[in-house]
């Protein structure tokens, strides 16, 4: 009886590949949010960087033109930053929302293998218990294995 699949077995077994589908899918996010704050701090610094060379070639006096462009540029860094901390947002977002998903498909993997794990010991304690009982009615009709279980001798 041992070796025969538990019947919720195979939905334990699809469970727990939800279960890693969706672990997966959470470890994707938080590498998307990883790199994604790596761009935000090289655009941060490179606007930072940009920003110090304009006023550094600003205060030399430069003509409208190239004022214009700087300035168009330093307005462009900063929609891209800004854009950057909205991603990092949504990213953020996304991931409580992958980590409750897993939450749950982790709970449901959980439940059903303790229902299972559960049966599995109270089926071999019945086994054993069957066992016992089978054994005790072949030594009550068998005097003999009856004496020798106890080490009598008979007389």
């Amino acid at each position: 009886m041992a070796g025969k699949p538990h019947p919720l077995q195979a939905a334990a077994d699809v469970a727990h590949s939800r279960e890693g589908l969706a672990v997966k899918a959470l470890a994707e996010s938080q590498q998307r949010l990883v790199e994604q704050q790596q761009r935000l701090q090289q655009l941060t610094l490179f606007r930072g960087e940009y920003a110090m060379q304009f006023q550094l070639e600003g205060s030399g006096g430069i003509s409208a033109r190239r004022f214009q462009d700087y300035a168009a540029f330093l307005n462009n860094l900063d929609q891209g930053i800004a854009q950057s901390q909205q991603q990092l947002m949504n990213l953020r977002q996304d991931i409580q929302r992958r980590q409750k998903i897993w939450m749950q498909m982790r709970a449901k993997t959980k439940a059903l293998e303790e229902v299972i794990d559960r049966e599995r010991k109270a089926q071999t304690q019945r086994e054993g218990q069957r066992e016992q009982r089978d054994n005790d009615e072949r030594n009550l009709r068998n005097p003999d294995a009856r004496q020798r279980a106890t080490g009598g001798d008979g007389g």
